[in-house]
């Protein structure tokens, strides 16, 4: 008895490795920065955010008593929103977002275009 391979059944599950991996990949394309808090303080890990943001978190850290955890900030859309790790308990959630400073929109009237000469 040979055993043969339905190819129905296989063209679907290269679909959907396929499709998990697109997903994953666009995940990570939303992530903007990654923060982790340790005894330390706040460490950068990945992406770009202000300094005075990493500065501010690690004050924070460190009036909450919170020794380890994560933030995020993830793309939304046009804005960028901050995910805390269940290690950062959520009273202390308001703190962080109060030394965030979102970067300016791009584009738009507001984003520093040039002006209208006339």
């Amino acid at each position: 008895m040979s055993a043969s391979i339905d190819p129905v059944a296989a063209t679907l599950a290269i679909a959907a490795l396929f499709a998990v991996g697109a997903g994953l990949a666009l995940w990570r394309l939303r992530i903007v920065f990654v923060v982790d808090i340790t005894d330390d303080g706040a460490l950068l890990r990945r992406g770009r955010a202000a300094a005075g943001f990493v500065d501010g978190c690690s004050d924070v850290a460190r009036r909450h008593g919170i020794t380890r955890g994560r933030i995020t900030g993830v793309r939304d859309g046009a804005s960028v929103r901050l995910q805390f790790s269940r290690d950062i308990p959520a009273r202390s959630h308001q703190a962080f977002r109060n030394v965030w400073t979102p970067p300016p929109p791009s584009g738009g009237p507001s984003g520093g275009g040039m002006r209208a000469s006339g």
